[in-house]
């Protein structure tokens, strides 16, 4: 009886060290009919669309239509939402590398299921092309048929970037 008591007061005592959580904006809910999402982002996104070729990708059998992107900071704190249409769905052998193909590194990640959705997330050292290194980023890709939301966290914390991309959610 006793090292079960002592057992729960280490188990509490553990609990009351876990890593901070942070204040997060109340969620916005963004995107076109059909591929809405919602989301903690850091400051009001500004939203910019794009018409693209819809050339197909051999190595993964599909073309992007259109592209959506809900930006929100400019680095730490920053949080990007990407809206990706692509021609078809992705063939069921390829979709674990074409979610990879999103992360950071490509050829990381684990890939998960994210609310019942085929998806991948990453967080890597928020590092820049001269070696500079910058909190945590944090990308969580997620694949709704022919949808693809792209989620991407730059913040000083991996537990800030980890609440950020733990904050999207697909509206169906």
């Amino acid at each position: 009886m006793a090292l079960v008591l002592v057992s729960g007061a280490l188990l509490a005592g553990c609990a009351s060290h876990n890593a901070p959580t942070i204040s997060l904006p109340e969620p916005t809910q963004l995107g076109p009919a059909g591929m809405q999402f919602k989301a903690s982002f850091p400051y009001k996104p500004r939203t910019n669309s794009y018409i693209l070729s819809g050339v197909k990708q051999p190595q993964y059998g599909v073309g992007v239509l259109t592209n959506t992107t809900y930006v929100s900071g400019d680095g730490p704190p920053e949080m990007d939402v990407w809206i990706v249409t692509i021609t078809n769905s992705v063939p069921p052998r390829r979709v674990d590398p074409f979610l990879r193909s999103y992360l950071a590194t490509s050829h990381g990640g684990r890939i998960i299921k994210w609310f019942g959705l085929p998806a991948a997330e990453e967080f890597v050292p928020g590092c820049d092309p001269s070696g500079r290194c910058i909190g945590t980023v944090g990308n969580l890709v997620v694949l709704d048929g022919t949808t693809l939301y792209f989620v991407l966290a730059h913040d000083n914390s991996v537990t800030a970037a980890l609440e950020e991309v733990r904050s999207f959610r697909v509206i169906k």
